[in-house]
């Protein structure tokens, strides 16, 4: 095994988990039919390649692309602030469209302002993103927009145009219809033969590209919308992606910040429409809602957080 592959594994094999348990499969609705025959290639690969992929599916395929990460990034070994971030993005979790699903939260070790999910549950953001971040209801609102993506399945219409690719290829999609449980506890490690089948490494690199370039302008703009409500229905001032979209604007503005807020910029597109659209949300979201901004600076100085 490579000392790259074992990097990975690692990386994978360190998130903390913080959720629900996972429910059954969501999804599987079967388009009808291929319009052309594809020579060499099954009646289940046919189907497979026409089908959303299930819940299973998708939490395997999550866990190949914490493994491709793994090469692009370090997990930030900060046990205590990641099971912080884990509490707070699984209380927003909790309010969204998939409360069930299992979702693993980490914290990257790079001064880049960014923040990615990936499917079945994965999110990650940065130390430089933590560093804009001034209380709890901000970050909240950045956990619950990558919540938001997972929730709204943006990843699902990538995966099928990919499968779709890969079996003109003469890649098989039987490959990816499996499905195995989760390691329960701390975890979160690949475990499946299958997660480095040659399908599996195609959709985990489409889908790492996919987070790292960010997703369409409208999926961005969905993802704050329900973001917004998630951190509001879980008690935060809903106010908080506001304030963290208006910090990127600003620290953008600044010369010695300017190269850490690039890729930001870069991957979330339209970030002084997005902007605009919160301020227009919050003159008729309820007002109140905590901040909870001493319980963050414990957590980003390393002491226990109090409740």
């Amino acid at each position: 095994m490579t000392r790259r592959r074992l990097g990975a594994l690692a990386f994978a094999a360190a998130l903390v988990l913080a959720g629900c348990q996972s429910g059954t499969g969501v999804g599987g609705n079967i388009v009808s039919g291929m319009q052309q025959a594809i020579t060499g290639t099954s009646t289940a690969d046919l189907r497979g390649a026409t089908t959303d992929i299930d819940e299973p599916e998708e939490i395997e395929l999550g866990r190949a692309v914490t493994t491709a990460l793994g090469s692009r990034y370090t997990l930030l070994r900060d046990e205590a602030l990641t099971r912080y971030v884990a509490l707070v993005g699984n209380t927003v979790a909790l309010q969204s469209e998939r409360p069930d699903v299992r979702y693993y939260f980490g914290v990257l070790d790079t001064d880049e302002v960014n923040a990615f999910a990936a499917p079945g549950g994965y999110v990650f953001l940065t130390r430089g993103t933590l560093a804009l971040i001034h209380d709890e209801a901000t970050l909240a609102g950045v956990l619950g927009h990558e919540v938001g993506h997972i929730a709204l399945r943006h990843h699902v219409e990538t995966i099928r145009k990919e499968k779709q690719a890969a079996l003109s290829k003469g890649i098989g999609t039987t490959a990816l219809q499996f499905g195995s449980g989760f390691i329960p506890g701390v975890g979160g490690a690949v475990t499946s033969a299958a997660a480095h089948s040659p399908l599996m490494n195609l959709l985990a690199d489409k889908v790492v590209d996919l987070s790292l370039k960010g997703f369409s302008r409208t999926e961005e703009e969905q993802a704050d919308a329900v973001g917004f409500k998630y951190a509001g229905r879980a008690g935060y001032d809903p106010a908080g992606l506001r304030d963290f979209l208006k910090a990127v604007q600003d620290g953008g503005s600044q010369p010695t910040k300017s190269g850490f807020l690039a890729k930001f910029n870069a991957t979330h597109p339209g970030a002084a429409e997005r902007l605009k659209e919160q301020e227009a949300q919050l003159k008729t979201a309820p007002a109140g809602g905590r901040r909870a901004a001493a319980r963050f600076e414990q957590a980003m100085a390393g002491k226990p957080p109090t409740r």
